[in-house]
């Protein structure tokens, strides 16, 4: 499924994953079926030529070194051990690794897309010149595992909304609702109108990771109000 989200929205995933599993209703089947078989399959996603064969390569791999397909060990193991033995694998990075841990394993990670990178570039974060893999080996040290989860969500909604990037209309800072938080939105000039904080603005925590936190715990008490109403 990660495979298959790349380049492509999630409507699109999904259908491509529905697609190739009517297709082939065991990984026994697509394992020996061929590349073109599964571009067929998957044709929805987009990249079916590109998917099909790390898919089909993937699948492979695995039965060669496990025998069989059952990955469920990996629910009860650490998520250095599942990071060392999906690391192993041809193709398989370190956003792919961090979408199984935190997506599908329950374990602490924060995957870097195109959004989250442009973002985490933008606050300062990382190096302007860093690669993808600098920003996970820094994100992971940098990011409170309580908020790994959450924040990867919420920057990928923002970075298609507000931090666009320069080819999509590029960044609306004067809507940025984290822009004091951040060292390219601090140098991007805005209206007076826009640039005025109010009032609750000037009383919030600056550091980013408590404010973070302090909203999450408000949501979580209205949530149980609601409930309890």
């Amino acid at each position: 499924l990660i495979i298959l989200s790349q380049a492509t929205s999630d409507v699109n995933c999904d259908r491509a994953f529905s697609s190739l599993k009517a297709t082939f209703p065991t990984w026994e089947e697509a394992v020996v079926a061929p590349v073109g078989q599964i571009a067929d399959a998957i044709r929805s996603g987009g990249l079916a030529n590109q998917k099909a064969a790390r898919i089909k390569q993937l699948l492979s791999e695995i039965q060669e070194e496990r025998g069989d397909f059952d990955l469920s060990w990996m629910h009860d193991a650490t998520a250095a051990q599942c990071e060392a033995y999906l690391s192993k694998f041809h193709g398989v990075g370190p956003k792919t690794i961090a979408c199984v841990l935190v997506f599908f394993l329950n374990k602490p990670a924060f995957p870097v897309d195109t959004h989250v990178f442009r973002i985490v570039k933008r606050l300062g974060w990382i190096r302007d010149k860093a690669s993808p893999d600098e920003a996970h080996r820094v994100m992971r040290t940098l990011i409170p595992e309580d908020c790994m989860l959450d924040l990867h969500v919420n920057f990928i909604a923002h970075g298609r909304v507000i931090c666009r990037a320069e080819g999509n209309g590029g960044p609306n800072c004067g809507e940025c609702t984290i822009r004091r938080f951040c060292a390219f939105g601090k140098g991007i000039k805005v209206s007076a109108e826009k640039k005025k904080p109010s009032a609750s603005e000037k009383n919030r925590d600056p550091d980013f990771f408590v404010t973070l936190k302090q909203k999450k715990k408000l949501e979580n008490v209205d949530a149980v109000e609601a409930v309890e109403q």
